[in-house]
């Protein structure tokens, strides 16, 4: 099996898996707003709710696998991430650092700005500080 199938197959798995879990949720409220019973199928931790999401999110995950489109469509996107050019392990740390910086004065304009208002709609109001307790 090549780099690029391995990848595709791989996504779909775990993005059939990433599915499940909402739809597992999604079915137990349904059940719960339905008033239906949910009863465990093989142990108190497998509700048949689950049993459902998973069995469809990997029905889901086969027919992708099988969809000669859909699996091609995959590869195709495969292909195309292989030719992106990644930025390098030097310019991901400075342009993280540019993001913490751009963050931290950002936080910083905003937090004076807050304090600004709240003092100037204190004076409007005429609403004191609240004493310390001592």
């Amino acid at each position: 099996m090549f780099s690029r199938q391995r990848f595709v197959v791989v996504g779909i798995l775990a993005l059939a898996i990433i599915a499940a879990i909402p739809l597992s949720h999604l079915l137990q409220w349904t059940f719960v707003q339905v008033g239906w019973d949910d009863p465990p199928m093989l142990s108190r931790e497998l509700p048949m709710t689950r049993v459902i999401a998973y069995g469809v999110a990997a029905a889901a995950a086969v027919f992708c696998l099988k969809h000669r489109t859909t699996y091609n469509l995959a590869l195709e996107v495969a292909d195309e991430m292989s030719k992106v050019t990644w930025p390098s392990r030097e310019e991901t740390g400075y342009a993280t650092v540019v993001v913490l910086v751009t963050v931290l004065i950002c936080s910083v304009y905003l937090g004076v700005f807050d304090a600004v208002w709240l003092w100037l709609t204190d004076m409007i109001l005429g609403v004191e500080a609240a004493p310390t307790a001592t």
